[in-house]
């Protein structure tokens, strides 16, 4: 759509300059006044010349920093053609005036004229102007308003230097299908290798993922297509206490625990673990305990038989009558 420039008149840039200087100054354009005589849009104008009818249907704003979008509406069964107009301020002053040689538009007496022309103004806040009816305005679209657009070609999608119409979804797609089959030629593949997985040809689109190790596949150490991850020893089973178990990468479990019983007799006593060994038990390591420091407790404590899966049992033990035994350790490795 090609901006009309009209011609301030004197009068009416006498009206435009005080507002713009701040002064109470209604810049209300309230009326069109329409003529199909030829004339110079003069700044000394003071009337249109030739006006054979005025029009109060119209609508208009500011759509850019110096372009009006103004909207004019005649529904009646008249028939005539429009070389110029007028823009009329509320109080009758003629403010701007365009006028041209071949008619701006024909109306018919079947049809109703609704005719859609932006306006330039060279200087000055277009936004004092005011419009009447706003309820059939149809501005041009831009990036800080609603309005109506255009849709763009092809070719003008390709050209990408259209800054007002806009682009559609189907020549949005058409334009990058055309974008990437220069990336990315047609029967390329995206393989993998060693850990990672799920390539293939570039048909859809590819997740490529890496296995994260679980905690049995840590335990076996067998497993060539999974990544170790913190969360893969967490999934050992590892309980650490007083009383423990972690098992090691490979699948070696050490247990440990704490007995503590005073005796001063060669008592038996026997340890459950509490979660057997899935496989065997296969040493035990004992280390006697007193509760403090003495020379009278000569005891001591060794390993009574064979430790099996679900525990092992100790015997307490003295070459003499002397003293006691508070307690012992015990560590316990196994799979």
């Amino acid at each position: 759509m090609t901006a009309l420039p009209l011609t301030i008149t004197q009068a009416g840039l006498m009206r435009y300059t005080a507002a713009q200087l701040g002064d109470d100054v209604d810049l209300s354009v309230s009326s069109v006044g329409l003529t199909a005589t030829e004339f110079v849009a003069a700044p000394t104008l003071t009337a249109l010349p030739g006006e054979f009818r005025r029009l109060t249907t119209i609508s208009g704003d500011q759509v850019g920093d110096s372009i009006v979008h103004m909207v004019i509406r005649d529904a009646e069964p008249l028939s005539y053609t429009v070389r110029g107009i007028g823009l009329f301020l509320a109080d009758g002053t003629l403010f701007a005036t365009y006028g041209q040689v071949d008619a701006i538009f024909e109306k018919s007496t079947k049809s109703d004229m609704h005719l859609a022309i932006d306006i330039a103004f060279p200087t000055g806040d277009p936004a004092l102007l005011t419009f009447g009816d706003t309820n059939f305005l149809l501005p041009p679209a831009t990036t800080e308003r609603e309005g109506v657009a255009e849709i763009a070609t092809e070719e003008e999608v390709a050209a990408g230097t259209d800054p007002r119409r806009i682009v559609s979804p189907f020549t949005l797609a058409r334009r990058l299908v055309a974008l990437l089959a220069g990336y990315m030629p047609a029967g390329r593949r995206l393989d993998t290798a060693g850990l990672a997985l799920g390539g293939g040809a570039l048909t859809t689109d590819r997740t490529i993922s890496v296995p994260a190790a679980t905690g049995e596949q840590l335990r076996t150490a067998t497993a060539a297509n999974a990544a170790v991850t913190p969360a893969s020893f967490g999934a050992l089973g590892n309980v650490i206490g007083p009383t423990g178990s972690y098992t090691l990468p490979g699948g070696r479990i050490d247990k440990w625990g704490r007995h503590r019983q005073r005796a001063s007799s060669e008592i038996t006593v026997p340890i459950t673990f509490d979660t057997p060994f899935p496989t065997a038990c296969y040493s035990i390591s004992l280390t006697p305990f007193i509760s403090a420091p003495t020379t009278n407790d000569d005891y001591f404590v060794q390993l009574a038989g064979e430790p099996t899966r679900e525990g092992f049992v100790v015997q307490y033990a003295s070459d003499d009558d002397n003293g006691g035994l508070s307690g012992f350790e015990w560590q316990a490795t196994g799979a």
